[in-house]
């Protein structure tokens, strides 16, 4: 057999097993470094019992480590153009042990890349993933460095710390110059690069990355992925109060999305279509557009911030039987289908209801949000909940209470800004 220690390694670090436990019994906890570091080649017995102890399996494949590479970006191309994740098992019960530890550490970069893409980014197994090919980055050429950084960037985009999210994308942008990159790999990052940008407000980048993706999308012919560029604009566009081309990507996108049958897609814009009508005053077509986006989608998180946006609508026009009503539907949508990415709606949910319930329980529930909000840095929503449970103190009488919270809202605001120094006011 072949030297396979960076396998041994990876998975040893993976099933959090210190050597000393892993080699109990087989070898010398020195020697299973040296067997790691690929310094010596153990005995076929050895490395059998290594193997059964990590529950590694593997199979005589008749591919030579470049082919079978090749195989897994074949796949690897497909799941980023067109989200397709059906060949992923093909790949994992494969059991090919890739002996060259170069290629060993890009097959497990692309691998997690892929088990984000089929839904299961937040899941504790892609975790102990990246904590386990971190320990390698030190030999990581630029490619991997780049494929580590982007999936870092995923990984915890879904874990809902968009903070940490855009600074390992951004670590990964200055790679894509310096790295031998596929076309689609380049349009995928800045499709998901621009969104992050545009959670934090930065909407040239954001802008930029969109327009990037698109012209490759619209060549291949991609039309779902230019749709989700298209959308993706026109928020943008609205956020730099620019409703001519706002109205005009979801115009475009509408167009693609009918043609195609784009079912979730067409959810998307009539939820944009919506905040649209919304920001030029009128609710009822805002309302008509919401119920449009729910009647197609399918995904739970969709439908919960659909129903939150129906919720704001009615509250505006101050039909607080309404609200109650669909808060009642968010709660339960939440409770059926939980994820973490949704876990801001139930507190948005549960802080109107606490209010038009005769403010049952109102304290606490937004101290649990702002706190919530605190620890995964939307310093936007905190500052707005700081700032209520502060007047809600003030109202009370409570006016330490309301004074703390006023200090914290600050301190919030100033996060959201980015503001240091008194001079940056």
């Amino acid at each position: 057999m072949n030297k396979y220690g960076h396998i041994i390694k990876f998975e040893r670090i993976r099933q959090n097993l210190k050597q000393v436990q892993l080699s109990e019994g087989i070898c010398t906890p020195s020697y299973l470094s040296r067997i790691e570091n690929n310094s010596i080649a153990p005995t076929d017995e050895v490395l059998l019992e290594l193997f059964t102890r990590l529950n590694i399996t593997y199979s005589n494949s008749s591919l030579t480590d470049e082919e079978f590479l090749k195989k897994v970006r074949t796949i690897y191309c497909k799941a980023l153009k067109y989200r397709d994740t059906i060949s992923l098992t093909e790949i994992l019960e494969s059991n090919h042990l890739l002996s060259n530890p170069k290629h060993f550490h890009t097959y497990i970069l692309i691998v997690v890349r892929l088990k984000i893409i089929s839904n299961e980014g937040i899941s504790d197994e892609i975790q102990s993933y990246l904590l386990s090919i971190s320990k390698f980055i030190d030999d990581f050429d630029s490619y991997q460095s780049f494929l580590y950084y982007s999936c870092l960037g995923y990984f915890t985009y879904f874990k809902n710390d968009l903070t940490k999210s855009l600074k390992s994308l951004e670590k990964a942008s200055l790679l894509i110059t310096i790295c031998k990159l596929e076309e689609y790999e380049i349009a995928d990052f800045y499709n998901v690069f621009g969104i992050l940008n545009l959670y934090h407000n930065n909407l040239i980048v954001s802008l930029e990355s969109f327009s990037k993706a698109q012209v490759f999308f619209n060549k291949e012919l991609l039309l779902s992925r230019a749709v989700e560029t298209y959308i993706s604009s026109a928020i943008a566009y609205k956020r730099a109060y620019n409703l001519e081309k706002h109205f005009e990507n979801l115009s475009l996108a509408e167009k693609l999305a009918k043609e195609e049958n784009m079912t979730e897609n067409l959810a998307l814009i009539y939820s944009n279509l919506a905040n649209y009508y919304s920001v030029n005053n009128n609710v009822e077509l805002a309302l008509i557009n919401f119920h449009k986006s729910l009647d197609f989608s399918t995904d739970p998180f969709v439908k919960l911030r659909i129903i939150y946006s129906i919720v704001l609508q009615y509250s505006i026009t101050f039909n607080f039987k309404k609200v109650v009503e669909w808060c009642e539907k968010g709660m339960t949508e939440y409770h059926t289908n939980q994820s973490d990415l949704s876990k801001n709606l139930y507190h948005h949910f549960q802080i109107h209801l606490s209010i038009h319930n005769g403010y049952e329980d109102f304290e606490s529930k937004v101290k649990d949000a702002v706190q919530y909000f605190k620890e995964i840095n939307d310093y936007r929503n905190a500052h707005k909940y700081a700032i209520l449970i502060a007047n809600f103190s003030n109202n009370a009488g409570k006016y330490k209470k309301a004074t703390q919270y006023f200090v914290l809202a600050n301190e919030f605001l100033a996060k959201n800004q980015n503001r240091r120094f008194i001079e940056d006011i």
